[in-house]
């Protein structure tokens, strides 16, 4: 609601005086959370105790009771309190005492439904290396009469994206972050007479440049989620109105696209002034700009084109990824190494941990519940999914999860599992119920969609409330056509196949068993401990080497080959790793393979080194055998020793390609 309550008189700027029919607009368009930016410094007094003018104390408390009574939640904000930003450490007082009576005025309000942010863009003197000492007794005058409400707070340099990276906050539990984004600055700025100078008009937006800024900026969320296991709200984003309207549609749907699946929240300004969507002369939204941001326009609305959504079934984006889906049946739809999920819940703390122990990845977010919920949706996690979900389409997520502690009667962790629309009503389908024990397991959740979910809407829920527990939960994978990831080889394959991937499967006869791991393992330098995937629900085992050997077969494991093989036969060769830690240059790990006898002199042949990654992926070579070893003589060797690494190795496939058969 920018530019209303911030000028000197509520149309100072030549905006509109807000009206209670604005919020059931707002509302009904879609939107489920209006930040409303307010100017306390013109409207307090300079002296102790500061007293806010009752008119206006009145008029932000009328505003804010017609937004909830329309169904949306409120984000109450300091903007403009110019001495903070000139003399922040001299103006904490004065500021302290009027958030003092902000705070005893709306102490009465849920806290679901109604946030603070305490001072908005910190710049100028107000930097990060100051902000706790100058917020803090503005932050103790809050808690006084509001010990649980949420509180919002940004970093300096306008609290742009590169202010987390130094941004302190208090010990507090409800306190988050949040920054602003206005990238590229010469763009969304273009023509605004507030900057000096101002940026030319002219910049167009969707160079590749651009593409490759927004690239950088999603990974310093990541990188900053990684690092304090919080997730940002992005609290204002958006294009001047000098902006021709297809490009402000196009830099909307970008960000969007860009930020959405990490999962965070995001407001946009403004509502109808200097950035608007809403033109409150012609009262119409406009065209285009609601669906840039994922949603509905109205049916009569002729939208100027955005860049175009990338199609459900397109290639991953990363090379990881890809190899990853490959690996899976049906199509892989979220990103399971992003942990960054938005949670919700005062109840509710997060942050991640890590471990070689972790199945399915080393890291995991553990939830701590503070109490137990009215319902069990009242605090959890959105796991975002990166497509819409299609109505009787298939679809399954698997997870590892585990309960640190439970007050729960038999002393289990609860879940509630829904795949789901992130915006009100929240309708999804495929509830379950998971009772969680205290070891890792992989739990499954199938389900068959009864409604289309639109791309930019659709997240796996995790509803944590059930219980006062702590739970962690490991990377989640979730897949579109398929109704497990356990995946069983066709009938008529051989009757001792187990399951396959994929892409392995009609490939050949294996001439090993991927379930049994009694290989052979040697090297002084290696400790081997026992771990599982969360790929194929299979053991996996943790090779560690201490040190690089003079060769790389210093260290290793042999995984023994039962059939005989024939000189000239095709073989594949498919091993499923991963690199831990590695001390190589480019930080991954090296595995040498080789087939050959598994008795001196070790005669062989297939000699390769595969350059192993920090995600899972299913590595696969091809080669012809150049002699024939008898059934029971055979081992597919897997050389550690070539660096000081930590690899860990999950089912491993030899196969006699179709169409080759031994002989003796």
């Amino acid at each position: 609601m920018g530019n209303s309550l911030e000028p000197p008189t509520e149309t100072g700027w030549g905006g509109h005086r807000i009206a209670d029919s604005d919020f059931a607009n707002i509302a009904s368009a879609g939107f489920k959370t209006i930040r409303l930016p307010v100017r306390w410094d013109s409207h307090a007094g300079k002296e102790p105790p500061y007293t806010i003018e009752p008119a206006f104390l009145a008029r932000v408390k009328h505003l804010v009771g017609a937004a909830q009574a329309a169904g949306l939640n409120v984000i109450l904000d300091s903007h403009n309190f110019e001495s903070m930003h000139s003399d922040p450490l001299g103006s904490a007082p004065r500021f302290a005492g009027i958030w003092k009576q902000i705070g005893a005025a709306f102490a009465d309000q849920p806290t679901k439904s109604l946030w603070f942010e305490l001072e908005n863009e910190p710049h100028d003197k107000f930097t990060n290396a100051n902000l706790l000492e100058a917020l803090s007794p503005a932050l103790a005058a809050v808690r006084a009469t509001n010990p649980d409400r949420p509180v919002i707070i940004g970093g300096e340099f306008w609290s742009g994206i590169d202010s987390l990276k130094t941004l302190t906050l208090p010990d507090d539990p409800h306190v988050y972050p949040t920054f602003h984004y206005y990238e590229p600055f010469d763009f969304t700025h273009q023509g605004a007479t507030w900057v000096d100078p101002a940026p030319p008009l002219g910049r167009a937006y969707g160079s590749a440049d651009d593409a490759a800024r927004l690239v950088r900026d999603v990974q310093k969320i990541r990188d900053y989620s990684e690092r304090t296991g919080l997730l940002p709200f992005m609290g204002e984003t958006g294009a001047h109105t000098t902006v021709p309207l297809d490009q402000r549609v196009q830099y909307h749907a970008a960000v969007t696209r860009a930020f959405a699946p990490l999962g965070i929240g995001m407001c946009t300004w403004a509502y109808t002034n200097t950035f608007p969507f809403y033109d409150s002369d012609k009262k119409a939204w406009l065209p285009g700009l609601r669906a840039a941001i994922g949603l509905p326009e109205p049916a009569s609305a002729a939208a100027p084109a955005a860049a175009p959504s990338a199609p459900a079934d397109e290639r991953q984006p990363t090379p990881a990824l890809q190899a990853l889906d490959d690996s899976l049946p049906g199509t892989l739809i979220n990103d399971p190494s992003a942990l960054n999920w938005a949670t919700y819940g005062t109840i509710l703390k997060s942050k991640i941990v890590k471990s070689p122990d972790i199945p399915g990845g080393g890291a995991a977010m553990q939830f701590a519940l503070q109490s137990l919920g009215v319902a069990a949706y009242d605090a959890g996690a959105n796991v975002p999914i990166r497509t819409g979900l299609r109505s009787k389409g298939d679809y399954v997520a698997a997870f590892w999860a585990r309960t640190v502690k439970s007050d729960a009667p038999d002393g289990k962790g609860r879940i509630g599992v829904r795949f789901q629309q992130n915006v009100a009503p929240y309708a999804g389908f495929g509830d379950t119920a998971l009772t969680v024990g205290s070891e890792w397991q992989l739990y499954e959740v199938p389900a068959t969609a009864d409604r289309d979910i639109a791309k930019g809407q659709a997240v796996l829920g995790l509803q944590l409330a059930g219980a006062r527990q702590t739970i962690e939960i490991g990377q989640v994978i979730i897949v579109e056509g398929a109704k497990s990831l356990r995946q069983t080889a066709a009938t008529a394959a051989p009757a001792a196949d187990p399951e396959l991937p994929p892409q392995l499967v009609g490939k050949g006869n294996l001439l090993n068993d991927p379930a049994k791991r009694d290989w052979a393992l040697y090297g002084t330098t290696q400790v081997a401990k026992a771990t599982t995937t969360n790929v194929y629900g299979r053991v996996a085992t943790l090779l560690t080497v201490s040190r690089a050997g003079a060769n790389a077969y210093d260290a290793g494991a042999a995984v023994p080959l039962r059939d005989a093989i024939a000189k000239g036969d095709r073989l594949r060769i498919a091993v499923l790793a991963r690199t831990v830690s590695a001390s190589t240059p480019d930080g991954q790990g090296r595995l040498a393979i080789r087939v050959q006898q598994n008795a001196a002199p070790y005669e062989g042949f297939a000699d390769n080194v595969l350059t192993v990654g920090p995600n899972w992926r299913l590595y696969q070579i091809g080669t012809t055998a150049s002699l024939a070893m008898a059934a029971g003589t055979a081992q597919l060797a897997l050389h550690t020793a070539g660096a000081a690494q930590a690899i860990e190795i999950g089912p491993v496939y030899v196969l006699r390609e179709a169409g080759a058969a031994a002989s003796e």
